[in-house]
């Protein structure tokens, strides 16, 4: 690392200098902190008793100790002009949050498997604190279960919420308490990395999402870090975003090359296939707000870093509340239409009709670099799941197969939150125990639709190619939808009705139907089509879809 380029903002390897670094004969600690004037270092290794550590023009403080231990715990004690207060280091890679005190680790591990690219996106995202309330399984059952879910439904990857270390439980780890700590909820840094190995190795692709929106507020983290506000706004009406988490300030050297080093750290150290960042409004716009202007410096950052990323054939991806109405070259972006698109399944399907402009926009404007689907908001949020969230309760099956088959007859990458592609019943719960395997309540039999359709979607060139293009039919009804979807000479034709009125639609084409949601075998009616000729009707049950290959 060069140490003018980490004071000048221009640094992505500060975790190879800073933090602690295994020697032939215990460790080196090195730590910036400009404005201190002593720092000292505690630990397990000295008994918890002072030891001065050396300071350098740069603001550098660094110290060797060979009696220091993988496991052992340490806290560094800084000291400016009038006062000193006990830090976690920067840079450590595990975190004892409820002693305040940063863990000594080594987890150097030999990558087998190369970094995988999945040209349509599936995605899967994941969080991984329910998971591990399985105390019945072992860190590498846990991780396994994500690869054979992966497998069995036609995941192509697997979005993974912060894994860093975090206090407030119900921050689901969006306020960190730094960016390089892998949190001691998740097993180890190592058993991830394994993880992050197999993965590739059965052609799963990893996301992992960062927060550079913010971070925990505990005196004993970064928060006025150095005795000077060195990672965060030196204002108090910006210091603190809307949840609440300590902005960083992105006009400050330090937190540039702080934040570009742990972004490198992850995709370099983990050999990820890309970052996500959530909730970039916060980044974009001061204190989120789009009324109180863009935040340039934050805006000229995250440009800097998705050139970085792209340099390495790395996506970049963000999730955004509102309208996202900039061109900053991320690779994708949510899609909030989803949100509206379950409003719509949430009234009665007497109102659907109202929303004819909303999906002819979904159907006619559908992107690549746009994810289509269903975050843990969707999961969280008004205590319902994607499945709860359908109208009435005899009919959630028949309306969330109608909700797959539209999603899936969409060329955009797609997104669902774990359990809402069983029909998860119960309200996701960062309190409650998760297994893929194993539900106490949900939609029977609604997997093995989504199987079936998630195949098609991936199989389909028509569907899942960038080079797909779509034909709007109108062909009147009330929620009732049809539109090509077409692939050079391949033609498939699409019909999904959103209400509950059957319909007979004569045929212009020679059709093949190639899934119907009143299959016998995904628990319908039997009300299918198989092959239907020019001029013949097609027969469409109320709150059921279809897809049909143009003969």
């Amino acid at each position: 690392m060069n140490t003018r380029d980490y004071l000048e903002g221009l640094s992505f390897d500060g975790y190879k200098f800073f933090g602690a670094h295994k020697k032939d004969k215990g460790y080196i600690f090195r730590l910036l902190a400009k404005e201190a004037s002593e720092v000292y270092i505690i630990g397990d290794f000295n008994n918890w008793q002072r030891q001065a550590m050396r300071k350098y023009p740069t603001g550098v403080f660094s110290i060797s100790i060979e009696d220091a231990k993988e496991g052992q715990k340490y806290q560094y004690i800084i000291k400016d002009s009038d006062k000193e207060f006990t830090k976690i280091d920067p840079y450590s890679k595990m975190i004892d949050y409820k002693e305040k005190s940063s863990v000594l680790v080594d987890d150097d591990y030999k990558f087998k498997s190369k970094r995988k690219k999945a040209t349509n996106k599936n995605i899967l995202q994941v969080h991984l604190a329910t998971l591990f309330k399985d105390k019945d399984k072992t860190s590498h059952e846990i991780f396994d279960s994500i690869i054979e879910h992966c497998h069995a439904n036609n995941y192509t990857s697997v979005l993974l919420m912060p894994v860093n270390e975090y206090q407030n439980y119900k921050s689901m780890g969006y306020s960190a308490m730094n960016l390089f700590s892998y949190s001691e909820r998740y097993a180890s840094g190592l058993d991830f990395k394994k993880f992050v190995d197999k993965a590739h190795k059965n052609n799963i692709e990893l996301f992992l999402e960062v927060d550079i929106g913010g971070f925990d507020p505990d005196e004993n983290g970064l928060l006025r870090f150095d005795g000077s506000n060195m990672y965060n706004y030196d204002y108090e009406d910006i210091i603190y975003n809307y949840y609440g988490s300590i902005n960083y300030d992105l006009s400050k050297n330090f937190t540039k090359s702080y934040i570009q080093s742990a972004i490198a750290y992850w995709v370099n150290e983990y050999k990820l296939d890309g970052i996500l960042l959530p909730s970039v409004e916060n980044s974009l716009y001061w204190q989120g707000d789009k009324t109180r202007g863009i935040n340039k410096n934050n805006i000229a950052f995250i440009e800097n870093l998705i050139s970085y990323l792209k340099a390495k054939d790395l996506l970049i991806l963000a999730s955004f509340n509102g309208i996202y109405d900039l061109d900053l070259s991320f690779d994708m972006v949510f899609d909030n239409r989803s949100k509206t698109l379950i409003n719509m399944l949430k009234d009665q399907a007497i109102k659907r009709d109202y929303y004819k402009n909303f999906i002819n926009d979904i159907i006619v404007n559908d992107r690549k670099d746009r994810i289509l689907g269903f975050s843990y908001v969707d999961s969280y949020q008004n205590e319902a799941n994607l499945a709860m969230k359908m109208h009435t309760d005899d009919k959630k099956f028949e309306q969330e197969k109608v909700l797959f088959t539209f999603l899936f007859s969409l060329k955009s990458p797609k997104l669902l939150f774990m359990g809402d592609d069983c029909g998860d019943l119960r309200t996701y719960s960062i309190y409650n125990k998760f297994a893929f395997d194993s539900y106490e309540n949900n939609l029977k039999d609604i997997n093995k639709y989504f199987r079936d359709i998630s195949k098609v979607f991936m199989k389909e060139k028509a569907l899942n190619s960038k080079d797909s293009s779509t034909q709007y039919l109108d062909i009147g009804g009330f929620s009732l939808y049809a539109y090509k979807r077409i692939y050079k000479d391949e033609q498939l034709l699409v019909i999904i009705n959103f209400t509950d009125i059957d319909y007979e639609i004569r045929s212009d084409y020679s059709l093949e139907e190639i899934i119907n949601t009143e299959s016998l075998e995904y628990k319908g009616s039997a009300n299918v089509n198989g092959l239907v000729n020019i001029g013949e009707n097609i027969n469409i049950k109320g709150f059921s879809a279809a897809i049909f290959r143009i003969k």
